[in-house]
């Protein structure tokens, strides 16, 4: 037997390489013929054979290297890069695979290694089914580029294939792999579906009361961290236990903005350039993928809501920044950028000043400093807001509302006492009709009694389904008015009864506050007639 560079060879190293990936695991028996034992064990009689054939050379097992799971797309394999460095150790000089599709399904790359660099490295590569050998010059080493392109054909398609299965998937509202968020987890009944956990469910209430409190996400991670708080990977025991479990802001803002704490599936995030690369794009949330009450929610849509108004009002906010009431809702008049506070310790006081003036202001002459005492400022609009309230509010109403509010409370509960109870009879009307059904069969009574006694059942079961329907448009009704009372005077009751005005209420009120340089201020309101 003679080498690459024409040298007779007396003793063969060799390493028999296998590859499974994940689409091909569990396949068909038919598609086991391609499992990594069976690949093992066709090599391993072809080695039989070339002994056989080359009785005066010796052949030496170096290594039997595999992996399992690992698409043939890339060439980035733990083993195969084990298999790359023992050549280029020069301490094997044959490579076995039972075909092609094994050592690799890029067809440029595959190419590379039978005709460059295998050969430069005076290695010998097999495949089997193929008959490809380049120590040998024949026919099948020349059709090898066509049954690689062949191979990447394959794996495009596969890609194809399972993409649209995927997406199919997310569009019926089941979950198709990746994180499960904090909170919930696999249904073991049903491997599309999440269900609570409760620790873990504990831990993002706590997270988003913690942000209701106007605690930035930077505070929040200090806390969760000093209190000890397991990580969201010990909760789903993902990782190994540490000493001290420190939060990172990164996790906080990712649960706080995850809408699928509303019981909503949401998925599609990312895609990929092409079944070869591996480089991630982040899709605009247009393109994702949102399937509504899919699972039982954890967060409430309110207190979703006033998490993220509180974020849009305190972007760019650091845990050693200045925080105040107005916060991110006040703008200037002439230039549009936002107002934040300057503080002069020796005057103990805090001003306004326009952001843009107070980066560029000295430099281009761009705006004016819009400044004015902070406190006199937060004293006027709370002072308008009030008033604003009190225009649109009647007193006496307002407290018939509230009233109406708990009575609805009442009522609701009523009506589900209700539907429970038209539900059970309509059990309990089906299981007599089927019992009643049963005895006619046997004989026990007639087909006339039969028909008889299922009338009335019938009937009863028609007037018990007319009920329930009635009762359930009742609830939506009540639901929904109960739910608009809830929108607007709950906010105004507890702005109006609090002493310290609470700053989520106030980013439920007003959208934005834009202040003149002549101290001018123009307040726009999110409720223009709250009743």
């Amino acid at each position: 037997m003679y080498d690459n560079f024409l040298r007779f060879v007396n003793v063969i190293n060799y390493v028999i390489y296998a590859r499974l990936s994940k689409e091909e695991q569990g396949k068909s028996p038919e598609e086991q013929s391609r499992s990594i034992k069976n690949q093992i064990k066709v090599c391993q009689n072809y080695i039989e054979e070339e002994k056989k054939t080359y009785p005066n050379c010796k052949f030496i097992e170096v290594a039997i290297l595999k992996d399992d799971g690992i698409s043939g797309t890339t060439f980035n394999r733990e083993n195969f890069n084990e298999l790359v460095k023992l050549i280029e150790q020069k301490q094997i000089n044959m490579v076995i695979t039972k075909d092609l599709s094994r050592l690799g399904r890029d067809h440029i790359q595959t190419d590379d290694y039978i005709e460059k660099w295998f050969p430069e490295h005076n290695v010998r590569y097999v495949s089997i089914m193929e008959n490809i050998d380049t120590y040998v010059d024949s026919v099948s080493n020349e059709i090898a580029p066509i049954i690689n392109w062949s191979n990447e054909n394959f794996a495009r398609q596969t890609s194809k294939k399972i993409k649209k299965t995927f997406k199919e998937y997310r569009q019926e509202g089941k979950w198709t792999g990746g994180e499960i968020p904090l909170g919930y987890k696999k249904d073991p009944h049903n491997k599309y579906h999440f269900i609570v956990d409760e620790k873990g469910k504990e831990i993002v209430e706590r997270i988003f009361n913690l942000a209701l409190e106007n605690n930035s996400i930077e505070k929040i991670t200090k806390i969760l961290t000093k209190e000890n708080v397991p990580l969201p990977s010990l909760v789903k025991k993902n990782a190994r236990k540490l000493r001290v479990n420190i939060w990172s802001s990164n996790t906080i803002k990712a649960i706080l903005q995850n809408e699928m704490y509303l019981g909503h599936m949401v998925q599609g995030k990312t895609t990929r350039l092409n079944h070869k690369s591996k480089k991630i794009i982040y899709l605009p949330k247009n393109q994702w993928t949102i399937v509504k009450n899919t699972h039982e929610p954890i967060i409430d849509i309110n207190t979703f809501n006033n998490v993220q108004l509180l974020f849009k009002a305190s972007k760019n906010k650091s845990f050693k920044s200045l925080d105040y009431l107005l916060k991110g809702l006040i703008k200037c008049k002439e230039c549009q950028h936002r107002i934040s506070l300057q503080t002069y310790p020796k005057r103990k006081k805090c001003y306004t000043i326009c952001n843009y003036y107070r980066k560029y202001g000295s430099k281009k002459n761009v705006c004016t400093a819009h400044r004015f005492n902070y406190k006199d400022l937060e004293n006027l609009i709370l002072t308008n807001i009030k008033e604003e309230c009190f225009s649109h509010i009647d007193k006496n109403n307002l407290i018939n509302i509230i009233k109406n509010y708990q009575k609805n409370n009442q009522t609701i509960n009523n009506i589900k006492n209700n539907i429970n109870k038209s539900n059970q009879e309509i059990t309990k009307l089906k299981n007599q009709i089927n019992q009643i059904y049963n005895d006619k069969l046997e004989g026990i009574i007639t087909k006339e009694q039969y028909q008889n006694i299922t009338k009335n059942k019938y009937e009863s079961l028609e007037y018990e389904k007319k009920k329930l329907l009635w009762q359930n448009n009742q609830l939506a009704k009540i639901v929904k008015k109960q739910s608009m009372n809830q929108n607007y005077t709950k906010i105004i009751d507890d702005f109006l009864s609090l002493k310290n005005p609470y700053r989520l209420i106030i980013l439920n009120l007003i959208d934005v506050i834009y202040l003149s340089e002549n101290g001018n201020i123009d307040i726009y309101y999110k409720i223009q007639k709250p009743l």
